[in-house]
């Protein structure tokens, strides 16, 4: 093999480890001198409540999406159970009794006592067993699935355009339903016509039970629009507590006139009399304003859709969308496709967290 190259040189090594030195010492003075230059930068700044003022539509835009997104973000798109989905962790269980049995938690909270536990065991004589559980050990697991939304078509099906109203509709359902396979999203139509509002299809996914349901459109009659919202937000916060519901959205196509009380249409006694006196104009809206009010308190997401003729409009349409802080459309001649294309824009948009 051939001979090792010699060693350098011993004047040039202390030389260039003089050079290095050097070097490193410019290079701190130089950053000496940029800290003494630039102010410090805090990484946290905290500020004293009582001297922040906050826009009121700012707080209000803030509690409104809380709200609608519940304690997490994940709120309304997973559906946390202990007896369906899947696994994500272990809990203390809920009563006595355990659905699903996290056995590897159970067994890390039984593991630290087997000893004394076997120890215990053979003392007092008893059969001995490879491992040691008992009550307290157990742990239950905690599943979560994928929630759909449900879509819920409140449609005034009084007046002379109630058979447009009742068939844009009607289309809007099937196609909305149609697309609903992969996303779990359910569909529902509730129409107020005559003195009350009925659900004609309930919460479904079927589009087989849709077409059957929606075989025949009723019409006609008088207007009442608050028994409709009042019955349509029963509905949805009775799918939320069924628990295969995250999102509950409320399309509301109406002329925004409503002629029927509540009191009539829910058959008080004082409001059905023949010598009732017939609400004005202004208690008709208020009891529709309430309803819309508490449309947004339970969570409920609301979109109106106007199909009032702009040359006669009186505007109250758009006073209900803002009453539920909902999402308002004027589509006075709306097709089915551009119903379920409103709804199915302001349900992403409600999905995305916007």
């Amino acid at each position: 093999p051939p001979p090792p190259p010699p060693p350098p040189p011993q004047d040039n090594m202390q030389d260039e480890e003089e050079q290095e030195q050097e070097n490193e010492d410019n290079e701190e003075k130089e950053e000496e001198k940029e800290d003494q230059q630039q102010p410090e930068v805090p990484q946290e700044f905290m500020f004293e409540s009582e001297g922040v003022i906050l826009d009121p539509s700012i707080l209000m835009f803030a509690q409104q999406q809380q709200r609608a997104q519940g304690r997490s973000g994940r709120a309304k798109t997973l559906i946390f159970s202990d007896d369906r989905g899947r696994y994500i962790k272990p809990m203390l269980p809920k009563g006595d009794k355990v659905r699903r049995l996290a056995v590897d938690a159970t067994l890390r909270a039984a593991a630290p006592y087997q000893r004394l536990r076997r120890n215990q065991a053979i003392s007092e004589g008893k059969t001995q067993r490879r491992v040691y559980v008992e009550k307290p050990d157990m742990r239950a697991k905690k599943l979560a699935r994928k929630a759909g939304a449900l879509v819920m078509f409140v449609v005034d099906a009084s007046g002379s355009m109630a058979l447009n109203r009742m068939s844009a509709a009607k289309g809007a359902c099937m196609r909305l339903l149609a697309e609903s396979y992969t996303s779990r999203d359910q569909v529902a139509l509730v129409p107020f016509y005559g003195e009350k509002a009925e659900v004609l299809l309930p919460p479904s996914k079927s589009i087989a039970m849709a077409r059957k349901r929606l075989d025949s459109l009723p019409c006609g009659g008088g207007s009442p629009l608050a028994h409709g919202l009042s019955t349509a937000v029963r509905l949805g916060m009775q799918a939320q507590q069924g628990g295969d519901v995250g999102r509950v959205m409320l399309v509301l196509i109406t002329d925004g006139r409503a002629n029927i009380s509540l009191g009539r249409s829910n058959e008080d006694p004082e409001a059905i009399k023949p010598d009732a006196p017939k609400p004005t104009a202004d208690q008709l809206k208020d009891e529709v304003r309430d309803m819309a009010k508490k449309c947004y308190a339970a969570g409920l997401q609301l979109l109106v859709i106007d199909t009032e003729n702009k040359f006669v409009s009186t505007g109250f349409a758009e006073e209900i969308a803002k009453a539920a802080n909902g999402k308002y459309y004027y589509l006075p001649n709306a097709s089915d496709g551009a119903i379920a294309m409103a709804a199915s824009s302001a349900l992403a948009a409600a999905k995305a967290g916007m």
